[in-house]
């Protein structure tokens, strides 16, 4: 087993036997100081072995026992770095932990999908069967290359170490690996030279009508707080009920609002009701279309008010022609029927009136029989 890059404890041993056999001047101690500074702080680390082949997925689990993970070529720094690290190895293909997921080559390490890509000439072929990766050492015309590669067939295996470790930055900070180096940097939502700074996001307000409350690890309207919205009575909740404050410093959803609730408008007759948002007692805005053959009774269109009441609303009803006809008709024949029973009930108040009078009328002898007056109203019994 060899390692490209040597590690701290053997740096350490070769200063140790160098400053025992009395060769360190002042300049070497200031040298060995420094270089304890650097392998200190070394970020990926690669380590591979030229005395066994090993299939693919033995490959992985042979990096992932012994170091991190099979190893990642993600730029042309990496490619550069191990190209000039392994050019004396007479061992010429190395698995690399790139893999087919049906159609997309991803990174098994990280789970990333591939942005960096060096392949050979004429590679990728895509046989059904070649699903990983291959680097090429010793070709000098393809040296650093890839190929795709059948993940049964046995290549020598390459691997990674990482050093970036839980406590190595702050929870505030990512930590980036790099070749023989790693960086920490803020994570999205913070700034600053320590990251101190966190972002923030408007204040909101409570909805008229309604209720909300927010917390957060920094602040009710900082990174990742939240804000739930309800609504009171009969006032139903428009717009999202849940917001978060985004790295980006903005809610990830306009604000809420709570509009009053209209009760189900009724509906018979098999016509089709379109509204603007919702359904049932949702509804803000409806219009109604009845089927061939039938006319509406009732408002085309009407409209929640914002104190829950419809502008227009009574039961609906699409009724056919033959129905509305038949309806016609009907009310057609009650209304004569009833005005008749109308005229009927007055002249009946009125004899009854003429025939209950008290005073007796007097006539005159002389008066002519044909100058009489008449002796009732001029309804007939």
């Amino acid at each position: 087993m060899n390692n490209i890059l040597l590690t701290s404890d053997s740096v350490a041993r070769r200063l140790k036997r160098t400053m025992a056999g009395g060769k360190a001047t002042s300049v070497h101690k200031v040298l060995i100081h420094l270089w304890f500074i650097l392998v200190s702080v070394e970020g990926w680390t690669y380590h591979w072995t030229k005395d066994e082949t090993m299939s693919w997925n033995e490959t992985r689990e042979w990096c992932k026992n012994r170091y991190t993970d099979i190893v990642m070529v993600h730029n042309e720094n990496v490619t550069n770095f191990l190209k000039k690290s392994m050019e004396t190895i007479t061992s010429p293909y190395y698995w690399i932990g790139l893999k087919k997921n049906e159609h997309t080559w991803i990174w098994v390490a990280n789970g990333q999908t591939v942005k960096y890509l060096n392949w050979a000439p004429n590679e990728p072929n895509n046989k059904s069967d070649e699903k990983c990766v291959e680097l090429y050492i010793t070709k000098e015309t393809h040296s650093g290359q890839w190929n795709d590669e059948n993940c049964q067939s046995r290549k020598h295996p390459l691997c990674q170490k990482a050093h970036c470790l839980n406590d190595t930055c702050t929870d505030r900070e990512d930590c980036i690996e790099e070749v023989n180096n790693f960086t920490c940097v803020c994570k999205p939502g913070f700034s600053g030279p320590k990251c101190e700074t966190v972002v923030s996001c408007d204040p909101l307000s409570v909805p008229l009508h309604g209720r909300m409350n927010c917390s957060g690890l920094f602040g009710n309207h900082s990174l990742n707080s939240s804000c739930t919205f309800s609504c009171a009575g009969d006032y139903k909740l428009e717009g999202t009920a849940e917001l978060i404050c985004s790295s980006s410093g903005s809610w990830n959803a306009p604000p809420p609002s709570c509009a009053a609730e209209c009760f189900p408008v009724l509906m018979f007759g098999g016509g089709l009701m379109n509204c603007t948002e919702g359904h049932d007692s949702k509804r803000s805005a409806c219009s109604v279309q009845c089927p061939p053959g039938h006319v509406l009774l009732g408002f085309v269109e009407f409209t929640c008010r914002a104190d829950g009441t419809w502008e227009s609303s009574f039961p609906l009803m699409c009724a056919s022609y033959v129905h509305f006809l038949f309806a016609l008709l009907v009310s057609v024949v009650i209304s004569v029927f009833c005005g008749c029973l109308f005229c009927w009930s007055k002249c009946s108040q009125s004899k009854s009136a003429v025939r209950l009078r008290t005073p007796q009328e007097t006539v005159n002898q002389a008066y002519g029989t044909e100058h009489a007056p008449l002796e009732g109203p001029l309804c007939s019994e």
